[in-house]
């Protein structure tokens, strides 16, 4: 996903906190000057009110400014909380500064002397300081929470086995709340005693080995601690390998090769991490994204209620076996899960998969076929129907999918994969709908389907999610490319 369309879903984050600035100033008001907050109307100079509304909306943008200048909307991942206290004080300091400018310029001086609209935009900072110090404490309380007990990890590998490589393992031992998972090491052999001593991590292979643990192994990012001007070669290679899975690439080496250079505490202090690589979802956006996942699954599995349980019925009615289909597919960053359907063929059919194999209807890995034996007389009306997905809302609302996104595989497809920029697929979420169910589905080739996939990375924004969801209920009626 590109910056540009990262933004999309961070402008309404930031749309809100514009908009807790405002409550703010209106609350330090009604406070300090012991009116009612509308009453400022009165005091406005009503003979310029074109005036006044661009002066309100400089204001908005100089408070954004501000904020995106204080890193309100960079992940804060690895930050500690005495930097973000600083970024948080300053950036109230500053939009005090200019509510102290707005009020002057729209206050008539005989109601509101400069000592009043001076006392209203001190109170807004130190209001406005709590507020989204509250707001942000509360968010690190609960990630760090939710990290700590190993959900929402990034899985990590470490290219390098040097004393640099050594102390980022250490780090990321010692602060589970980071959410980081190490996968282990990769390298020709333990350059470093300590390194191989440590149990941080085992050696799984070496640069040569790089393409096939992309492919097999969860992997988020991937940091190299090797000296960049020694292993330049080698890098590029790893950056193009990265590229192509959509993995992001950081590095912690040094342009030369300093084996003696002593520990640093590499994540928080003055060497930091340099981004290489990174086409990955923005830490906001994903968490937008994430809290519409829950809140539409949840209204959907309520108002469907009544349906799900007639289907439930008919299926236990019309063919001996179980309600659900229960399988293992690909999900992000290839971590495995259980998709959950309305079963539409008979009991054990994937153990009759071989017998009609060789009636493949697609191309590539995929397995398709329009008149498959296997599946029951209402089942075909279900996939029909789309009415076998509903299950899958429960994967959403658990986090194993989301709404909109590239469609879930199975192990058995996967594993057919032949080019790499295939997997960069499984840099986003699953999704029960996206372009290709909307573009005829089973009538669109293998390749076709994954450039699809591609350009929904590429290209997405809230409003492109928006836009497929709402294809999707005339490409249901439609029944077009359903098997």
């Amino acid at each position: 996903m590109t910056p540009s369309n990262r933004n999309t879903l961070l402008e309404l984050v930031q749309i809100g906190d514009v908009g807790i600035l405002f409550c703010c100033l209106g609350v330090s008001y009604a406070a300090t000057s012991h009116s009612h907050t509308l009453s400022v109307l009165s005091s406005l100079e009503t003979h310029r009110p074109i005036q006044v509304f661009l002066e309100t909306l400089i204001l908005a943008f100089g408070w954004h400014a501000t904020l995106r200048i204080n890193r309100f909307y960079r992940s804060r991942r690895l930050d500690g909380y005495l930097k973000e206290t600083l970024d948080v004080c300053s950036a109230s300091a500053v939009c005090a500064f200019f509510s102290f400018i707005w009020l002057w310029l729209i206050c008539s001086p005989y109601k509101h002397p400069v000592a009043d609209l001076a006392l209203i935009s001190l109170f807004f900072g130190v209001l406005t300081f709590s507020a989204f110090m509250s707001t942000r404490l509360i968010g690190r309380a609960i990630v760090h929470s939710i990290r700590a007990r190993g959900h929402n990890l990034r899985h990590i590998l470490i290219v390098g086995t040097n004393r640099r490589a050594d102390g980022f393992a250490r780090d990321i031992a010692l602060h589970p709340e980071w959410g980081y998972r190490l996968q282990g090491f990769v390298d020709d052999q333990w350059w470093n005693k300590q390194t191989a001593d440590s149990n941080s991590g085992e050696l799984l292979g070496g640069f040569d080995d790089m393409p096939m643990l992309l492919r097999t192994l969860p992997v988020d990012e991937v940091i190299v601690a090797l000296p960049l001007a020694s292993f330049y070669h080698q890098t590029a290679k790893i950056v193009s390998l990265c590229r192509n899975h959509g993995i992001a690439v950081r590095s912690i080496g040094t342009f030369f090769d300093q084996g003696t250079s002593r520990r640093t505490a590499f994540l928080r202090g003055s060497i930091g991490t340099i981004t290489l690589h990174d086409e990955s979802w923005n830490a906001r956006a994903s968490l937008v994204k994430r809290l519409a996942d829950i809140a539409i699954s949840s209204i959907l599995l309520i108002a469907l209620a009544p349906i799900f349980a007639a289907v439930a019925i008919l299926i236990k009615l019309t063919s001996p076996g179980p309600v659900f289909f229960k399988q293992t597919r690909m999900g992000y960053g290839k971590r495995p899960f259980k998709i959950l359907k309305f079963r539409t063929m008979v009991q054990e059919a994937e153990k009759l998969i071989a017998q009609v194999e060789h009636l493949n209807e697609t191309q590539g890995p995929t397995f398709k076929l329009t008149n498959d034996p296997r599946i029951t007389k209402f089942g075909k009306w279900l996939r029909k129907t789309s009415l076998d997905e509903i299950p899958q809302l429960l994967n959403v609302f658990i986090g194993h999918m989301s709404l909109v996104g590239p469609r879930p595989l199975p192990l058995r497809d996967y594993e057919g994969f032949s080019k790499d920029w295939h997997r960069r697929r499984f840099s986003v979420k699953p999704g029960i709908t996206c372009l290709w169910q909307i573009m005829g589905r089973s009538s669109i080739g293998f390749d076709e389907w994954m450039a699809l996939d591609m350009r929904y990375i590429d290209q997405w924004s809230v409003w492109l999610d928006i836009k497929i969801l709402f294809q999707t209920i005339p490409a249901v009626f439609r029944g077009s490319g359903a098997v």
